[in-house]
């Protein structure tokens, strides 16, 4: 009697294990779903190019060139004393292109050498365009930089 209590014991955690391990391998078959999708973005975000870039002959900038380069921007001065600072990538309306190969991946605004703003931009979510209210009082250089994935870092700078 304790022998066959003892193989029915046996037997019951045998199909619960066995159920264990198929509900094991139900998730892991969903995880490598989702991984292959995952080490995309991780590439894309690890193949960034950081060399710093600029203008070679500020007097002909090449489309390339201005494609890159930020455009500081003021607009009005609201109530609190804060004016409006608007960044877009890309200079005499040429705008950046934005997809999932090429993209702006963040904007960074610096009042005085201080930083004011940073902007994170997802591959191919958004384009390269950001504003910010800043108290300008006593500022005497506002700094946008750019990184493009591709075409590395690019600054511009407006004294006021």
């Amino acid at each position: 009697m304790e022998r066959r209590k003892l193989i029915k014991g046996l037997g019951i955690l045998g199909i619960a294990g066995i159920g264990t391990s198929m509900l094991s391998s139900c998730n892991d078959k969903k995880e490598q779903k989702e991984q292959p999708e995952q080490q995309i973005v991780q590439k894309q975000k690890t193949d960034m190019n950081r060399q710093e870039m600029k203008i070679k002959d500020t007097q002909n900038p090449t489309e390339f060139e201005l494609k890159h380069t930020p455009e500081i921007s003021l607009g009005d001065k609201d109530a609190k004393g804060f004016t409006k600072v608007e960044i877009t990538v890309g200079s005499k309306n040429i705008i950046h292109p934005t997809s999932k190969d090429h993209w702006i991946d963040y904007l960074k605004l610096y009042k005085d050498g201080e930083l004011v703003g940073n902007l994170v931009i997802e591959p191919g979510m958004a384009r390269g365009f950001s504003g910010f209210r800043v108290n300008l009082d006593g500022a005497k250089i506002l700094k946008a930089e750019i990184g493009c994935n591709l075409h590395g870092i690019w600054q511009s700078t407006m004294t006021l």
